[in-house]
């Protein structure tokens, strides 16, 4: 009886075993395939934000167009504690700077150009890990 017993309990170690490897090997090949998805996700989600942030900036540029005679290039350089508008490459200082108005998070660095010929730059544009640039209304580039 208590070889038996003995003999049960080697059998059940050893299934347990073989689930816990089966297991690790199951992790070893879909853990590189979720890397991979949250990945293209987070680009995409950048790609996305950066031209709304691009079509934001156009509609700002815009408004104080309208109020305050704003010239080209306007560019709008964004850091960790917000953003900052530049006309000819000095700082906006008009009493009445509208806001950019946008849902979600705005980049943590980088700049969106305005050029005189109504192109637009975008340089080195940060939503977490991911970076966007984009030269003259080229293709847009995230990595």
């Amino acid at each position: 009886m208590k070889e038996e017993y003995e003999h049960y309990k080697t059998i059940r170690v050893i299934e347990y075993g073989m689930v816990i490897i089966v297991l690790l090997i199951v992790l070893i090949i879909v853990l590189p395939s979720v890397s991979t998805i949250t990945y293209n996700m987070s680009k995409d989600a950048a790609v996305t934000s950066t031209k709304n942030m691009i079509d934001s900036v156009k509609a700002t540029y815009t408004n104080m167009n309208l109020k305050n005679e704003v010239a080209l290039p306007f560019e709008t350089k964004f850091n960790e504690n917000g953003y900052t508008f530049y006309e000819m490459g000095k700082k906006v200082n008009y009493e009445l700077t509208i806001n950019i108005h946008i849902e979600g998070e705005l980049p943590k660095s980088g700049s969106i150009l305005i050029n005189e010929d109504g192109t637009v730059t975008v340089t080195d544009l940060t939503f977490g890990k991911i970076k966007c640039n984009q030269i003259k209304d080229q293709n847009l580039i995230c990595d």
